[in-house]
């Protein structure tokens, strides 16, 4: 097989597709906006009898903007404490996103300085910051080790009307390794995440297009792919989730999915550059041949 290291499906309990693979019995978790299911996950996982090693935090848990209450913390950690199967347990967190409209309205507010969307982007990480620090000593108590994923660069159907939500910042390595060296908190590199960013941003070292809400600073600074984004923050990763992207990856179809022949060269060469000490999580699910066809291919690559 391609890699030694332990491996991790994604798991949604609404779905029972994965739930008897036998050759995954580890799983990330997402857990669901809503509170009240978070009861039922302990029946899940006894029932499927997998071994969750992270979890990741509700999409309106998101950090960067406005927090969840203390309690809510609280008892996202007593739910998920007792669920870990193993050595690895990790919450994942992840930014916020906002409006378009937010970022220009900062601008328009600001309309001499020309630092103006660099500054925003700086106090939404120095906030992101603020409340890892906060929620690490609320998870030590705990044992649960707080991860953050790498963003990518909107939301989900982002270009359709009303939906133009925008990660502002965790983009690239400079953010990423910023939050690291200042909270201790390590990483969850989403490759698939990392793809989209690297391809929007060296693209636009030719555009200078202002849509994706990039500075010049982000765009110059930006890794040429995903692999040479891995390289600079991989001694401060801990969980990576393995998978590739098209284009803007804003769609079911375009994130989170398998590497097809002509993506294979970037997998084989990330092969060669991960840590075999790095937990991967495969974020399939849904239609089991598909999984079943990935899962066979991933299996027969080898290492040059």
């Amino acid at each position: 097989m391609l890699f030694t290291n332990q491996m991790a499906i994604r798991y949604e309990p609404s779905s029972q597709s994965l739930s008897s693979d036998p050759d995954f019995q580890w799983a990330e978790i997402p857990l669901p906006n809503t509170t009240s299911v978070w009861s039922t996950l302990h029946d899940h996982v006894q029932k499927t009898e997998i071994q969750p090693i992270a979890f990741r935090a509700p999409d309106r848990f998101g950090l960067g903007a406005n927090f969840p209450k203390k309690e809510e913390w609280i008892h996202l950690f007593e739910t998920i404490a007792p669920l870990f199967g193993g050595r690895y347990r990790f919450l994942i967190c992840h930014g916020t996103t906002v409006t378009l409209d937010e970022v220009f309205a900062y601008l328009d507010a600001r309309p001499r300085d020309f630092n103006a969307l660099h500054d925003y982007k700086t106090n939404y990480v120095e906030q992101v910051i603020e409340q890892l620090q906060y929620l690490t000593i609320l998870a030590k108590p705990y044992g649960i080790h707080m991860t953050i994923e790498n963003a990518p660069m909107g939301g989900t159907t982002y270009f359709e009307p009303d939906k133009g939500y925008i990660h502002p910042a965790l983009r690239t390595p400079r953010h990423l390794l910023r939050i690291v060296e200042a909270t201790e908190v390590k990483l969850c590199f989403d490759t698939s995440y990392a793809r989209i960013t690297s391809n929007a941003l060296s693209y636009m070292r030719r555009s200078r297009s202002l849509f994706a809400a990039a500075t010049e600073k982000e765009i110059l600074n930006a890794a040429s792919d995903w692999n040479q984004f891995y390289s600079q923050v991989k001694s401060a990763t801990s969980l990576i989730r393995l998978s590739s992207s098209l284009s803007w990856g804003d769609t079911p179809d375009t994130c989170h999915i398998p590497f097809t022949s002509s993506t294979e060269p970037e997998l084989l060469k990330f092969s060669e550059l991960v840590s075999p000490k790095t937990p991967i999580i495969l974020p399939f699910s849904g239609d089991k041949r598909k999984w079943t066809e990935w899962k066979t291919r991933i299996k027969g690559l080898k290492k040059k």
